[in-house]
């Protein structure tokens, strides 16, 4: 029997799994009417199983979780789980809607935008910023976008605003949340596109990195599918707050419907980080469960050390546009022992 909606996961070992499970938590205690929904979890490459522990907390959150070998070809990306995943799910769970996300998320409110209108296949969130985009012609990053347009067979331009900035780039969407129909493929068609850009060799200047949610855009747009945006309380950049535009700012914690956290809980200093929040109302009983959750499942995990490694090292790919080879981050990492 088709169901309404279903959730769809990745967790592996290592700092997937306290993310996962404090997402599962979250949907369990927050999503209202939709707090019951279906949660797949998959562990979609062959190695070691997740922990004992974490196996008998989803049995407890009612997850359904499966190590199947469905990232094979492309084991050393773990960014291509998403699209093979999402894939794999499309064909095998039967529900009329499928929700991917991102397991560095959290919920506070029940996600009603999930459920989606007739005439709408999908539903997303146009990336933070532009990154990997593109604002058209002019732009050093356009030969990337008009080689996938190319390849996979956009015969229209879509453009979109970013959260940050307001900047308007070629149609470039977040992949960390992704509501479909099942019945539209485009989660198939997603996985094929992946493979053939894959196979081609085709990727972003700064590297792999996101060629798969580049891909998931472009094959959006060659599928000419009426793309619906989540209203900004959705999947909420927290970590980026201060940098938002005032129209995709929110004002307070009760406001929010999910977060999307990144990193921030991966260091020491996260609880600090959250409240350099300009304007923002941490006065919430969910703020602290969130804090607690934390804790619990033992996310901070480094010094702050990495994370400056991490910009340094964005710096430097940044620098060897002009032939400049400086590796100051190799050695942050040596002696930080990352």
């Amino acid at each position: 029997m088709t169901i309404p909606l279903a959730f769809v996961i990745c967790t592996e070992p290592g700092r997937l799994e306290g993310q996962s499970l404090m997402l599962s938590e979250s949907i369990r205690k927050f999503c209202g009417n939709l707090k019951d929904t279906p949660i797949y979890s998959f562990h979609p490459r062959v190695g070691e199983p997740i922990s004992k522990q974490t196996q008998e907390a989803f049995t407890a959150l009612n997850v359904i979780h499966q190590q199947i070998p469905i990232n094979t070809e492309f084991h050393e990306y773990y960014l291509a789980n998403k699209p093979l995943v999402c894939a794999y799910a499309e064909q095998n769970i039967d529900a009329e809607i499928l929700v991917f996300l991102d397991s560095d998320k959290c919920f506070f409110a029940e996600p009603t935008e999930f459920i989606l209108p007739a005439g709408c296949n999908v539903r997303m969130r146009p990336e933070y910023g532009q990154g990997i985009g593109s604002t058209g012609s002019q732009d050093s990053q356009e030969w990337y976008w008009q080689k996938l347009y190319e390849v996979l067979g956009v015969k229209r331009e879509l453009f979109v605003n970013t959260p940050i900035g307001n900047k308007k780039i070629r149609a470039y969407w977040n992949s960390g949340l992704i509501a479909v129909r099942r019945s539209a493929g485009i989660f198939t068609a997603w996985k094929q596109n992946f493979e053939k850009v894959m196979h081609l060799d085709i990727t972003p200047p700064q590297g792999i990195y996101f060629v798969e949610q580049s891909v998931l855009s472009v094959t959006l747009c060659s599928l000419a599918e009426n793309i619906s945006h989540f209203s900004p309380a959705y999947s909420y950049p927290l970590p980026l707050h201060n940098r938002l535009s005032p129209s995709a700012r929110l004002k307070a914690w009760n406001d929010i419907v999910s977060i999307h956290y990144f990193n921030l809980f991966f260091y020491k200093d996260w609880n600090a980080q959250i409240k350099r929040l300009k304007n923002f109302n941490l006065k919430s009983d969910k703020y602290q469960w969130l804090c607690e959750g934390v804790v619990r499942y033992k996310m901070p995990r480094t010094s702050v050390m990495h994370r400056y490694m991490l910009t340094v090292r964005k710096i430097e790919q940044k620098l060897r546009v002009f032939n400049l080879n400086i590796q100051v981050s190799n050695w942050m990492e040596k002696i930080g022992n990352f």
